[in-house]
């Protein structure tokens, strides 16, 4: 059989999650499968331009055909990538499609963000190059002689239309779509603009409302605790998708886990003592990962950083917070408001937020709160260009104070060697196997029960806000999801107005001040914890991934043709 994974974001034009896991997952499933394993994506030719080395290996295939979109035909060119392993990546290009510009300075112009999913020039046009890609699909495979014996893995809303369009496509003999959800996001969408793609009418006034009757399997997503979360959480069937909770439910849907980005960069020697416990050899390492990232600190000084540490005297824990901003989902807020509450001297705390939809303008609570501590908060609120493995390395803990995680990146922490500390939600969840302290309330406990047999070997501090009523519950994930602040108020201001936010600043405080604890305090407990973060990575392996995929395709595949 043909596997073709089709994403709008890729390695070619990566922005956050979903970019990480199609650089690693298809390539996986290619080893192993029998057939041919490819990818097919938009070609953001400003974007790829970042990546010079990568944008020098794509060339035409000299293959042009038009497709009809709406009343009019639009010209496609098909480009590929082949990798070192020999893996191929199918790019389509088309004129006035995929032109989302890109600025790579430091940081990035607002105008020019490197964002596959955002145009500030024209915010209409995600939409129209979702439609766009999903109608060319079947012709583009079509064209290159794959007709039969299809496996189409779709992800997010933005792909999901392909399920209708290779349905319509005659020339294709046999195909069966799968569709992968990486967050609940869906989009409206009118008559008039589902036309340019088919005369059917479906019901439904959004993509994911009509696409997903149309998927021939359960739908998938990269952990389990998230396929639950998305029938059962509020912040889900309330506030970002209740028109699909009865679809999801009807559809079904099955969390099959990523498995880890990064292998464990501790010494095997000092691992192998751990395993004795012997804890001696681990924390000279990562006394020596934390000079070496005070060294890159004192030698990357940005212009646009914010703020200044000063480690003279200081040995006490480092805080790191990282990725993507998206005031809908990170938390950088929380952590802000949590910080300004922390006693003074006792921590530092560096921020790397990649900026978001709200550019580096949204980011200005972060400025005012290294103002607020100096000595104790560094802020670089762009992409960092030296320095980033440093900071994993060297920092006593990763902090993600996350709102929602389909998956999460606590295994990037076990692989530098750095436990974690994170809000209970999606696969963080399953990530972090929690350390008794304060923060390990009953909602956590239950919360990890189905993942966790034991907590006797715990990778990091949970914590999550008690549960609240119902009603106010949902008021809460509504005003914080509303965004009301911006562009004219303080972000972290206006939502500690919100009692659910402030619930969760409360045990965001009492989980960093659990960590804080544990590392002044119990250096053999810390070491321990990073002994049980790198054993952890062994619980996420992509050939477990790949072999649920593969027998998911083939079930679903058998069952089709009877």
């Amino acid at each position: 059989m043909t596997i073709v994974f089709v994403t709008f974001e890729s390695e070619f034009a990566p922005l956050g999650g979903l970019a990480a896991v199609m650089r690693v997952l298809p390539k996986k499933i290619a080893c192993v499968e029998p057939g041919t394993c490819f990818t097919l994506v938009p070609f953001f030719r400003e974007i790829t331009k970042c990546h010079k080395q990568m944008f020098n290996q794509i060339h035409s295939t000299g293959t042009c055909l038009t497709i009809p979109f709406g009343k009019k035909k639009k010209k496609v060119e098909i480009f590929k990538h082949v990798d070192s392993q020999g893996f191929t990546t199918y790019l389509l290009d088309a004129p006035g499609f995929f032109t989302a510009p890109c600025d790579c300075c430091n940081p990035p112009s607002p105008s020019s963000p490197c964002n596959p999913y955002l145009n500030p020039s024209n915010p209409k046009q995600l939409l129209m190059d979702a439609l766009f890609l999903s109608k060319a699909v079947p012709y583009v495979l079509v064209q290159l002689g794959y007709t039969s014996n299809l496996i189409l893995h779709l992800q997010d809303w933005e792909t999901a239309m392909v399920a209708l369009t290779m349905k319509e496509m005659p020339a294709l003999e046999s195909a069966t779509c799968f569709l992968t959800l990486h967050n609940s996001y869906d989009a409206p969408i009118r008559k008039d603009e589902f036309c340019k793609i088919s005369s059917r009418t479906l019901p439904g006034s959004t993509v994911l409302r009509k696409m997903i009757p149309l998927i021939d399997s359960p739908l998938l997503t990269v952990s389990q605790h998230f396929a639950r979360e998305l029938t059962r959480d509020s912040l889900h069937t309330a506030v970002y998708a209740p028109h699909l909770v009865r679809f999801i439910k009807r559809k079904g849907i099955l969390g099959i886990n990523n498995g880890s980005f990064g292998t464990s960069s501790l010494p095997p020697a000092a691992m192998k003592a751990a395993r004795n416990e012997d804890f001696q050899p681990l924390l000279k390492e990562k006394a020596r990962y934390r000079q070496e990232m005070i060294h890159a600190l004192e030698s990357y000084r940005p212009a646009g950083a914010w703020g200044h540490l000063d480690f003279a005297g200081f040995d006490g824990p480092v805080f790191f917070f990282f990725g993507r901003d998206d005031p809908r989902q990170k938390g950088y807020d929380v952590a802000a408001a949590a910080i300004a509450r922390m006693p003074k001297g006792k921590a530092k705390y560096i921020f790397s937020p990649i900026p978001g939809d709200e550019g580096i303008q949204g980011l200005e609570f972060l400025k005012r709160l290294a103002h607020r501590r100096p000595g104790e908060v560094k802020v670089f609120p762009f992409r960092m260009q030296q320095g980033y493995s440093e900071l994993q390395k060297g920092s006593s803990f990763l902090v993600m104070c996350s709102f929602y995680e389909p998956f999460g990146g606590a295994t990037e922490g076990y692989a530098a060697g750095t436990p974690v500390v994170a809000r209970a939600t999606g696969g963080l969840v399953q990530q972090v196997c929690p350390y008794s302290c304060r923060s390990l309330t009953l909602v956590v406990q239950h919360l990890v029960k189905p993942y966790h047999a034991s907590l006797e070997h715990p990778s990091g501090i949970l914590f999550r806000e008690p549960r609240l009523p119902a009603h106010d519950t949902i008021e809460g994930w509504r005003a914080i999801v509303a965004c009301r602040y911006w562009p004219k108020e303080d972000r972290v201001v206006q939502r500690l107005r919100i009692p659910l936010f402030r619930a969760i600043v409360r045990k965001a405080k009492q989980a960093l001040l659990d960590a804080g604890a544990l590392y002044s305090d119990d250096p053999m407990g810390y070491a321990r914890m990073i002994s049980h973060g790198a054993r952890m990575l062994e619980s996420f392996s992509w050939e477990s991934s790949v072999q649920q995929y593969h027998l998911l395709y083939t079930h679903v595949r058998e069952k089709k043709s009877l």
